[in-house]
């Protein structure tokens, strides 16, 4: 079968780290059917990469298993965001177009609601060429803030012959908006079973340099305030357990954090890493004794579907679609945005003889996740073909 798939969520050889989710998704996809994939970049970073004599290109790992376009997207930053879905589709319309006329393909596939798939469904539309959009979770709960994103989101997921959601949550809360239930598929991700397993914690921890002898809490992730990364940091420095926090990632909040973790006790020891190759997050997960996500808003986090493919005890708020992967046997869950529950939930986790061989991961791997989102993307051609007959 031939896709088209379009998404801001993909990396080149400059950001090899971005998005990992999604990249694993895609490349899976690329090796079950015939993929054209079609990653708009920011046209600030285009213009900074082409001043300097570069361009975005594909990693290694993508040459010969499908073709990736990378076009400026041009828009006006910081205004006008009700126009960003027009400006998307505008900026990538020649490139469809060519595309279609070249090899048409059987469906179009796009990530992430606002602006990717709806352009991703106006192009599609024009050719009448079937279209299966996916929601992440943050495209859903921020953009459904705003009024007329709110209003392009809903008019996309009603104009797609199948959307696919990676939590329950997320399809309920569409599905209140009127969006047919009948089209709305959970597919959690996929995991990385050969990065993500358990194994034991004093040889990661040595593989990291990391003491023994501590009771470790990890963060991974963006630092962005929908995060909650500041509530961790508070509700860390009210924990009565001596243990460490260790936070992962980086973003624009990076300074701030480190200013709030400054200002705790000198007992209370906070480190930031940065970010690490991907590769190194199944050691990271197994290195802690707790993994912790406080996000005030999330879908079905990649993260803690890894933390417990390694038999770690997850802390998470309960947003989204977190309480549906995270059980009582595998985790503590808190109210989002309250510092003194989350302090409360790390106590009761440290304190807690956890038996790992009883923590379970609902997801599947990789190849499970591409084989059934192909299945959806080969009814919506089927039904669309039946349609047009």
């Amino acid at each position: 079968m031939k896709v088209i798939c379009i998404t801001n969520l993909f990396p080149d050889v400059m950001r090899p780290g971005l998005a990992p989710f999604n990249k694993q998704q895609i490349l899976h996809l690329a090796a079950f059917h015939e993929l054209r994939l079609i990653v708009p970049v920011p046209w600030p970073r285009y213009a900074a990469l082409v001043l300097h004599g570069r361009k975005p290109e594909p990693l290694e790992e993508c040459r010969g298993l499908m073709t990736v376009h990378y076009p400026p997207y041009f828009y006006t930053p910081k205004i006008m965001r009700r126009s960003y879905g027009a400006f998307y589709e505008r900026s990538i319309a020649a490139l469809f177009d060519r595309l279609v006329r070249t090899d048409r393909p059987d469906v179009v596939y796009a990530t992430w609601a606002y602006p990717d798939c709806f352009a991703a469904a106006l192009l599609a539309g024009r050719y009448d060429i079937p279209f299966v959009a996916r929601i992440h979770g943050s495209d859903i709960n921020e953009h459904m803030e705003y009024p007329v994103r709110k209003r392009r989101i809903l008019d996309t997921m009603r104009w797609a012959r199948e959307v696919v959601s990676v939590s329950a949550a997320l399809r309920k809360r569409l599905v209140a908006e009127g969006v047919d239930a009948g089209k709305i598929h959970v597919i959690y991700n996929g995991i990385d079973r050969g990065l993500f397993r358990p194994f034991d914690r004093g040889a990661a921890r040595r593989e990291l340099h990391l003491d023994e002898s501590k009771r470790i809490v990890l963060y991974a992730g963006n630092f962005e305030p929908v995060k909650g990364i500041d509530i961790l940091i508070e509700a860390f420095g009210k924990l009565d357990t001596a243990a460490e926090l260790h936070i992962v990632g980086d973003g624009p909040e990076r300074r701030r954090l480190a200013g709030l973790a400054r200002a705790l006790p000198p007992e209370k020891k906070v480190m930031f890493h940065g970010r690490i190759p991907h590769r190194l997050m199944g050691t990271w997960l197994n290195a802690c004794d707790v993994f912790c996500l406080p996000s005030l808003a999330e879908g079905t986090p990649n993260v803690v579907l890894e933390a417990l493919a390694c038999r770690t005890p997850v802390v998470a708020a309960d947003t989204g679609g977190v309480p549906e992967v995270v059980s009582a046997g595998s985790g503590v869950l808190f109210r989002r945005g309250d510092a003194g529950a989350l302090a409360g939930a790390l106590t009761e986790t440290l304190g807690r003889p956890w038996d790992r061989a009883r923590i379970e991961c609902p997801a599947g791997s990789w190849e499970d996740n591409a084989r059934a989102l192909g299945r959806l993307l080969e009814r919506a051609a089927r039904e669309n073909a039946g349609a047009s007959r």
